[in-house]
Protein backbone atom coordinates (compact mmCIF):
# COMPACT_ATOMS: atom_id res chain seq x y z
CA UNK A 1 0.00 0.00 0.00
CA UNK A 2 2.88 1.98 0.68
CA UNK A 3 4.84 1.78 -2.67
CA UNK A 4 1.37 2.19 -4.10
CA UNK A 5 0.77 5.42 -2.55
CA UNK A 6 4.53 6.67 -3.27
CA UNK A 7 4.14 5.89 -6.89
CA UNK A 8 0.75 7.75 -6.96
CA UNK A 9 2.80 10.47 -5.57
CA UNK A 10 5.63 10.92 -7.68
CA UNK A 11 3.14 10.11 -11.07
CA UNK A 12 0.57 13.49 -10.00
CA UNK A 13 4.28 15.66 -9.31
CA UNK A 14 5.18 14.88 -12.98
CA UNK A 15 1.90 15.49 -14.18
CA UNK A 16 0.96 18.65 -12.36
CA UNK A 17 4.66 19.86 -13.49
CA UNK A 18 3.30 18.65 -17.18
CA UNK A 19 0.63 20.32 -17.09
CA UNK A 20 1.53 23.55 -16.11
CA UNK A 21 4.59 23.25 -18.91
CA UNK A 22 1.50 23.05 -21.16
CA UNK A 23 -0.30 25.77 -19.63
CA UNK A 24 2.69 28.54 -20.32
CA UNK A 25 2.91 26.92 -23.36
CA UNK A 26 -0.63 27.55 -24.30
CA UNK A 27 -1.19 31.19 -22.79
CA UNK A 28 1.74 32.00 -24.85
CA UNK A 29 -0.43 31.20 -27.91
CA UNK A 30 -3.20 32.68 -26.92
CA UNK A 31 -1.77 35.95 -26.07
CA UNK A 32 -3.89 38.61 -27.77
CA UNK A 33 -2.18 40.28 -30.61
CA UNK A 34 -3.03 43.90 -29.08
CA UNK A 35 -0.45 42.89 -26.50
CA UNK A 36 2.21 41.23 -28.82
CA UNK A 37 1.24 42.14 -31.89
CA UNK A 38 4.73 41.43 -33.91
CA UNK A 39 3.91 37.87 -33.80
CA UNK A 40 0.58 35.68 -35.19
CA UNK A 41 -0.39 33.03 -33.44
CA UNK A 42 0.89 30.75 -35.58
CA UNK A 43 4.42 32.43 -34.76
CA UNK A 44 4.32 31.59 -31.92
CA UNK A 45 3.51 27.69 -32.00
CA UNK A 46 6.40 27.52 -34.84
CA UNK A 47 8.50 28.99 -32.02
CA UNK A 48 7.55 26.77 -29.31
CA UNK A 49 7.91 24.00 -32.32
CA UNK A 50 11.84 25.06 -32.95
CA UNK A 51 12.38 25.57 -29.26
CA UNK A 52 11.51 22.09 -28.71
CA UNK A 53 13.06 20.56 -31.56
CA UNK A 54 16.37 22.39 -30.15
CA UNK A 55 16.95 24.49 -33.44
CA UNK A 56 17.54 28.05 -33.02
CA UNK A 57 15.84 28.86 -36.08
CA UNK A 58 13.72 31.76 -36.05
CA UNK A 59 10.75 32.76 -37.62
CA UNK A 60 9.85 35.99 -39.42
CA UNK A 61 7.46 38.66 -37.60
CA UNK A 62 5.31 40.70 -38.70
CA UNK A 63 7.90 43.46 -39.48
CA UNK A 64 10.03 41.11 -41.87
CA UNK A 65 12.39 41.14 -38.55
CA UNK A 66 13.48 38.11 -36.57
CA UNK A 67 11.82 36.82 -33.52
CA UNK A 68 13.01 33.00 -31.43
CA UNK A 69 12.60 31.55 -28.15
CA UNK A 70 15.44 31.76 -25.75
CA UNK A 71 14.15 29.92 -22.89
CA UNK A 72 11.40 28.09 -21.83
CA UNK A 73 10.75 26.41 -18.30
CA UNK A 74 7.30 25.47 -16.61
CA UNK A 75 6.91 28.47 -15.57
CA UNK A 76 9.07 30.92 -17.26
CA UNK A 77 9.51 31.99 -20.81
CA UNK A 78 12.14 34.40 -22.75
CA UNK A 79 11.70 35.36 -26.14
CA UNK A 80 14.12 37.50 -28.12
CA UNK A 81 11.46 39.34 -30.32
CA UNK A 82 14.31 41.49 -32.47
CA UNK A 83 17.78 42.84 -32.60
CA UNK A 84 16.98 45.52 -29.92
CA UNK A 85 13.56 43.93 -27.89
CA UNK A 86 13.00 41.45 -25.82
CA UNK A 87 9.90 39.85 -23.66
CA UNK A 88 10.04 37.75 -20.68
CA UNK A 89 6.98 35.62 -19.18
CA UNK A 90 7.05 34.21 -15.92
CA UNK A 91 4.21 32.53 -14.00
CA UNK A 92 3.31 33.98 -10.04
CA UNK A 93 1.48 32.03 -7.68
CA UNK A 94 -0.91 34.98 -6.48
CA UNK A 95 -3.22 34.73 -3.91
CA UNK A 96 -5.71 32.60 -3.00
CA UNK A 97 -3.77 30.26 -5.61
CA UNK A 98 -4.48 32.38 -8.54
CA UNK A 99 -1.82 32.25 -11.49
CA UNK A 100 -0.70 35.99 -12.59
CA UNK A 101 1.69 36.40 -15.27
CA UNK A 102 4.47 38.45 -14.98
CA UNK A 103 5.93 40.30 -19.00
CA UNK A 104 8.38 42.35 -18.91
CA UNK A 105 9.53 43.49 -22.71
CA UNK A 106 12.91 45.58 -22.75
CA UNK A 107 14.30 47.96 -25.73
CA UNK A 108 17.29 49.81 -26.48
CA UNK A 109 20.88 48.82 -28.09
CA UNK A 110 23.80 50.00 -25.96
CA UNK A 111 21.52 50.37 -22.76
CA UNK A 112 18.04 48.63 -22.16
CA UNK A 113 14.85 50.26 -20.30
CA UNK A 114 12.25 47.93 -19.32
CA UNK A 115 8.14 47.88 -18.74
CA UNK A 116 6.65 45.70 -16.36
CA UNK A 117 3.01 44.90 -16.25
CA UNK A 118 1.06 41.95 -14.87
CA UNK A 119 -1.70 39.45 -16.17
CA UNK A 120 -4.52 37.29 -15.24
CA UNK A 121 -4.46 34.17 -16.93
CA UNK A 122 -7.21 35.36 -19.13
CA UNK A 123 -4.38 38.22 -20.09
CA UNK A 124 -6.80 40.57 -18.55
CA UNK A 125 -4.08 43.60 -16.73
CA UNK A 126 -4.05 44.08 -12.85
CA UNK A 127 -2.79 46.31 -10.60
CA UNK A 128 0.82 47.04 -11.58
CA UNK A 129 1.28 48.67 -7.88
CA UNK A 130 2.74 44.60 -7.26
CA UNK A 131 6.08 46.22 -8.15
CA UNK A 132 7.18 49.65 -7.50
CA UNK A 133 10.00 50.90 -9.71
CA UNK A 134 12.69 52.24 -8.20
CA UNK A 135 13.89 55.40 -8.52
CA UNK A 136 17.66 56.40 -9.96
CA UNK A 137 18.88 57.27 -6.15
CA UNK A 138 17.83 53.98 -5.69
CA UNK A 139 20.25 52.47 -7.60
CA UNK A 140 23.55 53.85 -6.07
CA UNK A 141 25.54 53.03 -2.85
CA UNK A 142 25.40 56.22 -0.11
CA UNK A 143 28.51 57.68 0.24
CA UNK A 144 29.61 61.40 0.90
CA UNK A 145 30.10 61.52 -2.92
CA UNK A 146 26.80 59.97 -4.56
CA UNK A 147 25.48 63.39 -4.89
CA UNK A 148 27.19 64.23 -8.01
CA UNK A 149 26.32 61.08 -9.50
CA UNK A 150 23.26 61.20 -9.06
CA UNK A 151 22.80 64.93 -10.41
CA UNK A 152 24.48 64.13 -14.05
CA UNK A 153 22.30 60.64 -13.69
CA UNK A 154 19.03 62.63 -15.45
CA UNK A 155 17.84 59.76 -17.73
CA UNK A 156 16.00 57.02 -16.39
CA UNK A 157 16.92 53.84 -18.08
CA UNK A 158 16.51 50.38 -16.44
CA UNK A 159 16.67 46.86 -17.25
CA UNK A 160 14.28 44.39 -15.84
CA UNK A 161 15.40 40.65 -16.05
CA UNK A 162 13.11 38.08 -14.26
CA UNK A 163 14.51 35.14 -12.86
CA UNK A 164 14.04 31.22 -14.70
CA UNK A 165 15.39 29.95 -11.93
CA UNK A 166 13.35 31.50 -8.85
CA UNK A 167 9.91 34.21 -8.27
CA UNK A 168 12.13 36.79 -8.18
CA UNK A 169 13.47 39.65 -10.33
CA UNK A 170 16.68 42.64 -10.62
CA UNK A 171 16.75 45.87 -11.75
CA UNK A 172 19.76 47.49 -12.85
CA UNK A 173 20.46 51.42 -14.14
CA UNK A 174 21.34 51.04 -17.24
CA UNK A 175 21.85 55.12 -18.13
CA UNK A 176 25.54 55.39 -17.68
CA UNK A 177 26.42 52.76 -20.92
CA UNK A 178 25.26 56.47 -22.69
CA UNK A 179 27.24 58.59 -21.10
CA UNK A 180 30.94 59.60 -21.95
CA UNK A 181 33.76 57.35 -20.90
CA UNK A 182 34.58 59.22 -17.91
CA UNK A 183 30.98 59.83 -16.46
CA UNK A 184 30.29 56.60 -16.96
CA UNK A 185 33.28 54.97 -14.97
CA UNK A 186 32.24 57.56 -12.13
CA UNK A 187 28.97 56.62 -12.41
CA UNK A 188 29.19 53.10 -12.42
CA UNK A 189 32.05 52.45 -9.38
CA UNK A 190 28.65 53.43 -7.34
CA UNK A 191 25.72 51.41 -8.19
CA UNK A 192 23.98 48.33 -7.06
CA UNK A 193 21.16 45.79 -8.69
CA UNK A 194 18.41 45.89 -7.06
CA UNK A 195 16.84 42.49 -5.97
CA UNK A 196 13.42 41.52 -5.55
CA UNK A 197 11.47 38.54 -4.20
CA UNK A 198 8.04 37.70 -4.99
CA UNK A 199 6.04 37.30 -1.34
CA UNK A 200 2.75 35.68 -3.37
CA UNK A 201 1.32 39.68 -3.43
CA UNK A 202 4.10 41.60 -4.47
CA UNK A 203 7.71 42.17 -5.44
CA UNK A 204 9.48 43.31 -2.70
Amino acid sequence: MKRLSLAFIVFMTLFCGTVQAQMLRDLFVEMPDTLLPLLTTNDRRDMIDFFDAHMTTAVTNRLDGKSRITALTDDYLSVELSRSSSMQIKMLNGEGGDTLLCVVNSVGAEAYDSRIHFYNSRWERVDDALFAMPSIADFFIPSDSVGKAIEISDIYLVKLSLSADSDSLKAEYTMPQYMSSGDSARVASQLRTLGYRWTGKRFE
